[in-house]
């Protein structure tokens, strides 16, 4: 299961061996997020199948504008398998194999995106790498989390990332056994960064793997 397809995303599935996908959940279409996407079909014709796209309304639409030659009958007709956009709402739950993800719709800036919950066998994660804001309810929904990786663009404030104080408050009314940032900019240096962290709270790396 992937969460957003970056402009890297070729460079990452090849850096650690991925070699199947069996679904794809999309935050929002920003470019930072989708911009690889079409390295995804790679994956279509190696498994011989359709491997399916969630995000919400919104985002599905713009992935139908933005990768339109992608489920053009007129243009694949002769080129499948391919991908399936399924547009889903924050109520739904979507079953991946053993996994149960849920959306959480969350700010960024003006935007209403998604950040999800991935549940398996009575632990779970949460995952939000962009999100200027979360409400109560969000909040809420959170606190069921093992682990929960959140959103800390940089020190100062910034009008649709939280910046880091923002990100080290909100993880604490999560309260997790594990947090991380992400989304880091330049600005925050990692070792520097991780030496004020709460205990709980960390700065992770490429290849990080977690056991919940």
């Amino acid at each position: 299961m992937v969460i957003d397809t970056p402009p890297d995303f070729r460079d990452q599935v090849l850096t650690f061996g991925v070699t199947r996908v069996d679904a794809v959940f999309l935050t929002h279409i920003h470019a930072d997020h989708i911009f690889g996407f079409d390295d995804l079909r790679r994956f279509c014709y190696m498994q011989d199948a359709v491997i399916p796209v969630y995000g919400s309304p919104a985002t599905i639409e713009g992935m139908r504008e933005k990768f339109r030659y992608v489920i053009d009958e007129s243009i694949w007709k002769h080129s499948a398998p391919r991908v399936q956009f399924n547009a889903v709402a924050p109520t739904d739950r979507v079953a991946v194999a053993e996994l149960e993800v849920q959306p959480v719709e969350v700010p960024h800036g003006p935007m209403a995106i998604y950040g999800f919950i991935i549940r398996h066998a009575g632990k779970s994660v949460g995952y939000v790498p962009d999100c200027s804001d979360l409400d109560s309810i969000a909040i809420e929904q959170f606190q069921s989390v093992d682990v929960m990786i959140l959103d800390a663009l940089r020190e100062a404030p910034h009008p649709t990332h939280l910046c880091l104080p923002q990100a080290v408050d909100l993880l604490k009314q999560i309260g997790a056994s594990q947090s991380y940032i992400t989304h880091l900019c330049h600005d925050l240096e990692h070792e520097a960064t991780q030496a004020r962290l709460p205990t709980g709270i960390d700065v992770p790396y490429d290849g990080l793997q977690l056991t919940v």
